[in-house]
């Protein structure tokens, strides 16, 4: 039975390590981007304009790359990589206190995670891409093909289009209406949220409640 229990506290212990050690990886490495954002933000966007990629180029564009921006990324990877360093050090010493407030925390962020999921995505599907929503929405555009519906007009008046509702090919502002999408937005990303946004919840429920379980298990044995 002890080694039964045994191997079990190894193995959540081994899941702990795991995914905390990537996510410090990656939090270092956010970390490090939120410097260079706000040291240099005119080296990383000479470095973001020889990317070929116009997503990337909009969405990093020199105007967003502000010392605001570069706080708020560090505060973010720095509070992810606390979370990550408390399940890992825990994982290791067998530490009651450290996996305690690590599978308290890490269900506190599912909900977080849930509540803005669902704010966003009812926000999508009630009023779909609007133009004051910012520079995400180029990625929307090119990830479903699509365009917002208020600029399907057959007029001749000019009107100057996102260069996302032609595709990639046509950045930064090229895009006409002969060669725009088709496809209306709103309820592009309305059905395909209808598709799978049950997915998403189930997969970051199951994800963070492993994590939870894998830490009071490990937590048990410690105490045991």
């Amino acid at each position: 039975m002890g080694g039964k229990s045994g191997r079990t506290s190894q193995f959540a212990a081994a899941v702990l390590l795991a995914v905390n050690f990537t996510a410090m990886i990656f939090s270092g490495m956010l970390f490090a981007f939120s410097l260079w954002v706000i040291a240099s933000p005119a080296t990383l966007s000479s470095a973001i304009e020889k990317l070929d990629s116009p997503v990337l180029k909009t969405l990093l564009a020199p105007q967003a790359l502000s010392v605001s921006l570069g706080v708020a990324l560090a505060v973010l990877a720095l509070f992810f990589f606390f979370v990550s360093f408390m399940g890992f050090y825990g994982a290791i010493t067998k530490s009651q206190f450290l996996l305690f407030m690590y599978s308290a925390l890490i269900l506190l962020l599912l909900l977080l995670e849930c509540a803005l999921l669902y704010y966003f995505t009812s926000t999508l599907v009630e009023k779909g891409l609007q133009i004051q929503d910012g520079q995400w929405t180029h990625a929307l555009r090119i990830a479903f093909s699509c365009c917002e519906n208020n600029f399907n007009v057959t007029s001749a008046e000019a009107i100057k289009l996102p260069w996302s509702c032609c595709g990639r090919t046509f950045y930064p502002d090229n895009c006409t209406m002969p060669d725009m999408f088709r496809r209306d937005c709103q309820p592009a990303i309305s059905s395909w949220l209808h598709r799978y946004l049950t997915a998403i919840y189930a997969s970051l429920a199951a994800t963070h409640i492993v994590l939870s379980s894998c830490s009071l298990l490990r937590r048990a044995r410690s105490h045991s």
